[in-house]
């Protein structure tokens, strides 16, 4: 049986006590944690200096990045500034017409609601009121004006300043006063 184990089965090291012992084991289990322990530092040593090389590019990277975003940036400074100087002309432009009288509304209803024959000759706007004169064809045409006007949003009142009727052509010449909202 001594030749079955074969040449891998002898141990030459004289066995000692001191290997059994407590402290033996210890000891054994030190020097064996310790030699993985060397090892893995090693890795993590090997490890961290190889990775060195990848950050140092990507940083090189980045800050290549940078330096072109800002002589971008650097080359929008005098568009930004001429944006700003005209935002700031324009401003009070948008201001007043967010204060505005609404003439174009105003003008926009009366001009839909006008029938035909009917010529508008003067117009003066105020804050609230809306002076209308001119004259029309028929009474007819002048009645159904009226009537738009009455129905215009935001009519208040309508005022009838000077309303005359020529023979002649069988107009009506008219002054109206409309008052809003």
């Amino acid at each position: 049986m001594a030749t079955a184990h074969g040449v891998s089965g002898i141990n030459l090291l004289p066995k000692d006590s001191f290997e059994f012992s407590v402290s033996g084991k210890v000891l054994r289990w030190v020097t064996t944690v310790g030699r993985v322990l060397v090892v893995l530092t090693e890795f993590v040593v090997l490890l961290s200096f190889a990775s060195r090389f990848y950050f140092d590019k990507k940083l090189s990277d980045l800050g290549d990045i940078l330096e072109q975003k800002q002589i971008q940036i650097e080359a929008y400074v005098d568009v930004e500034s001429e944006m700003r100087k005209i935002l700031a002309k324009q401003q009070p432009i948008e201001s007043s017409a967010k204060n505005s009288l609404g003439l174009e509304t105003k003008i926009n209803d009366l001009t839909r609601i006008l029938p035909t024959g009917v010529v508008l000759e003067s117009l003066s706007l105020s804050n609230k009121t809306l002076n209308i004169g001119g004259k029309s064809s028929s009474e007819f045409g002048f009645a159904k004006f009226i009537s738009g006007i009455k129905n215009m949003p935001g009519v208040m009142t309508v005022n009838m300043k000077n309303t005359s009727y020529e023979q002649k052509t069988g107009g009506v010449k008219f002054s109206i006063q409309i008052n809003y909202k």
